[in-house]
């Protein structure tokens, strides 16, 4: 059973995780528009991702590598290949990839929205109230620059 509601706590749990769904979604809707997109472009898995890369100023590179990685995982458990040593050491690979390209992407998101270090390190612990902080503040997008 996907929601179990077993205790009062559980409950609680799983409404907020489903209502920050919308939250994120919303937010991710108000950046984009900040940014001079549109909106419902947020709403579209892969493409918002890649979207916000170029938003922020961020190599495909990185979604490409991590679209790759992606589709490996998904091979490597479908075929149960997850007792070998090599897919322990390709998820351990992809967990680091994974948390140094999201570390970047908000670097980038936050230089891009002027906002500072310990505004970083929020984002990075609460993206949830932290992505909403930009999406509704006033604060302006400014277009990264490319080197």
């Amino acid at each position: 059973m996907f929601f179990d509601f077993s205790s009062p706590l559980a409950a609680i749990f799983t409404c907020i995780a489903i209502s920050i769904i919308p939250a994120l979604l919303t937010a991710e809707w108000l950046i984009f528009l900040k940014a001079g997109e549109k909106g419902w472009k947020a709403l579209i898995p892969f493409y918002s991702t890649f979207l916000s890369h170029h938003i922020i100023g961020m190599s495909h590179a990185w979604f490409i590598i991590d679209m790759v990685l992606w589709v490996c995982e998904m091979f490597i458990e479908e075929y149960n290949l997850g007792t070998h040593l090599f897919s322990h050491i390709f998820f351990a690979f992809t967990a680091v990839f994974t948390i140094v390209s999201e570390i970047i992407h908000i670097n980038k998101l936050c230089n891009v929205f002027r906002k500072g270090r310990g505004f970083k390190i929020g984002t990075f612990c609460v993206p949830e109230v932290f992505l909403l902080i930009i999406a509704f503040s006033k604060a302006e997008y400014h277009k990264p620059e490319h080197k």
